[in-house]
């Protein structure tokens, strides 16, 4: 089926896919983890507080996209980036972040509470309405 799919629409979905697997807190919060180096399993778990079969999960799908890999080391399981693109994205993201709400009157992301966060895409379509209101 995705012979006759365009070469574009192929690589919007596999996009998508990617940032799917990224798009949990627990998720990014792992990544965030894993930028400095390679962590033990044990240490994931006492960083976000997850469950180790939760934990186990959010690994799994962080893994079949390619964005960690395990090893172990001395009987220990390790998990680490795949390679240092990951990190380059969670750096746009957060750059990403701060010039949105700066853009938008809103203070740092870095002092933000998380459940005050408005949405990207909020603050996209209030921007978008600004606009259309000023050109009026």
């Amino acid at each position: 089926m995705t012979d006759d799919m365009p070469e574009g629409v192929i690589q919007t979905e596999v996009k998508a896919e990617l940032f799917k697997s990224m798009g949990h807190p627990a998720r990014i919060l792992i990544l965030e983890m894993l930028v400095d180096g390679p962590v033990a399993v044990s240490h994931l778990r006492d960083g976000t507080g997850l469950e180790a079969s939760n934990l186990s999960q959010h690994l799994g799908i962080l893994r079949r996209q390619r964005l960690i890999v395990p090893s172990r080391k001395d009987g220990r399981l390790f998990y680490e980036l795949s390679c240092s693109d990951v990190s380059g994205v969670l750096s746009a993201a957060r750059g990403l972040l701060g010039t949105v709400l700066q853009a938008n009157g809103y203070p740092r992301a870095s002092i933000i509470q998380p459940s005050r966060v408005p949405s990207v895409v909020g603050l996209a379509a209030a921007g978008a309405v600004s606009r259309q209101s000023a050109a009026l």
